[in-house]
């Protein structure tokens, strides 16, 4: 049995012996071990949450005094837990936003989790173009979404957009990061940006044109913003 396949099996049998619905549950958990984004009592979104296995671990994390919004377009069987609410819907919908701030309540989110996939095509260019434009739309949500100060996990496939959408982050967010976690396959093209310190607006989506300038920047006049510099580490 090769490496990875031994890996998928044992997060795999993990999640069946921690009654998890999902091996995924595991990413979430190395996440927060690492950077500490959600607790006890924090409030969190969590969009693209089917088949449920992040709710399951942050209602745990969170408490009886935290609240956790769990939204997808795909129904989940339901997770009997107080602390944990669903939202069957579409983010891109219009009355999108209305909705998850009803079910959310008062304030807004300390933590906004993105583990979002559009339907592969199986075309990579254009199911990496999508699923970059589906964190777009997460970004633009923020400002009604996040608490100032908050933090944002959000899942990026690698290609040539993503580094138009690290530089919106890194906008967006005093501190950014890049983490592939150990249950995450090492084949697999997904990578977590790990976003803290929101300062409370964004910036619009770069256009063709701004994208096409930053990319013809010089050495000298760069921001630095290769993935895997010294303000964006892999960890």
């Amino acid at each position: 049995m090769k490496l990875e396949e031994a890996k998928r099996d044992y997060y795999r049998k993990l999640a069946k012996e921690e009654g998890y619905r999902s091996r995924a549950a595991f990413k979430l958990k190395q996440i927060n071990d690492k950077y500490h984004l959600i607790r006890t009592g924090s409030s969190v979104v969590d969009i693209g949450c089917a088949p449920g296995g992040w709710l399951e671990v942050l209602s745990e994390i969170v408490g009886e005094r935290g609240r956790v919004v769990g939204v997808d377009t795909v129904p989940i069987k339901p997770l009997g837990k107080k602390n944990v609410r669903f939202l069957k819907e579409d983010i891109t919908s219009k009355k999108f936003l209305e909705k998850l701030k009803e079910e959310l309540g008062k304030g807004k989110a300390d933590c906004v989790l993105a583990d979002l996939s559009p339907k592969l095509s199986g075309i990579w260019d254009m199911d990496h173009f999508k699923q970059i434009q589906l964190c777009h739309k997460v970004i633009d949500l923020l400002p009604e979404l996040l608490v100032e100060e908050g933090s944002c996990v959000m899942k990026a496939f690698h290609g040539g957009e993503l580094e138009g959408l690290v530089h919106r982050l890194r906008e967006s967010f005093e501190r950014v990061g890049i983490s592939k976690p150990e249950a995450s396959r090492k084949e697999s093209s997904e990578v977590y940006l790990v976003s803290r310190r929101f300062k409370g607006q964004v910036p619009e989506q770069p256009s063709v044109l701004q994208k096409e300038t930053r990319e013809s920047e010089s050495p000298e006049d760069s921001d630095g913003s290769g993935l895997l510099d010294d303000r964006l580490p892999a960890v």
